[in-house]
């Protein structure tokens, strides 16, 4: 059992990273039978591997079909931004109030850090840092349901992120929005400006809306990944 799981993990890690690395684009079939072949395995832990997969949102499973990356529509990307600013602006409601000194200390630590993965040009760690700094945002919300569902849109739209993002692309030395919105975020907090606030967490959130719309990926072959 030990093999097998270890075996699971190493297919679900190869192609999670391979989705955060840009090398499986959206809507591309993963083909079990190839991935067996490469690693000379049962398809048992390629299953438990997609399932896993599927569960975070990174795949969709169908009938007589199998395994592909998740291929959203536009409208499904808009959809899933817009409700996400609506539930992080709510929870984010009382954020003036709640908010601490020690808060405040981290999300511009967490800034820092989010400039250090450009340079390093590590997506995984960006989309750790990223969320995490939108997580302590909202836990100014003492209503659970609401900070869960309002995490649950925050880990979607980051799926997105991973998958339609220039991340890779980005000149090392140029200014980064999300950084500069989250530095304009954190004063507006310090200096209880509200209204600016609220208007700039919206129009952060919504404006990947536009960034992903024509993206263009180089295709690459899932049973690649293990040769």
């Amino acid at each position: 059992m030990k093999k097998q799981q270890s075996m699971i993990d190493y297919v679900y890690e190869s192609l999670k990273s391979a989705i955060y690395e840009q090398k499986l684009v959206p809507g591309q079939k993963l083909v079990e039978n190839d991935i067996s072949n490469s690693l000379s395995i049962s398809r048992t832990p390629i299953r438990h591997a997609f399932s896993r997969l599927k569960e975070e949102g990174f795949l969709t499973i169908l009938p007589n079909r199998g395994a592909m990356v998740i291929n959203p529509s536009v409208d499904e990307i808009a959809d899933a931004f817009i409700h996400r600013k609506q539930l992080e602006l709510l929870a984010s409601e009382k954020i003036m109030e709640a908010i601490s000194a020690d808060d405040i200390t981290r999300l511009k630590e967490l800034i820092q850090l989010e400039k250090e993965t450009h340079t390093q040009k590590n997506l995984v760690n960006y989309i750790k840092v990223n969320k995490e700094f939108h997580y302590l945002l909202i836990n100014s919300c003492n209503n659970r349901f609401l900070i869960n569902h309002a995490k649950k849109m925050i880990d979607q739209t980051h799926i997105y992120l991973a998958l339609y993002d220039r991340f890779y692309f980005i000149p090392e030395k140029k200014d980064i929005r999300g950084p500069n919105e989250h530095q304009m975020l954190i004063e507006y907090i310090e200096q209880n400006k509200a209204e600016a606030f609220f208007s700039l967490l919206a129009t952060h959130i919504t404006s990947a809306i536009d960034e992903y719309k024509n993206r263009v990926q180089h295709f690459h072959q899932a049973k690649d990944l293990f040769n």
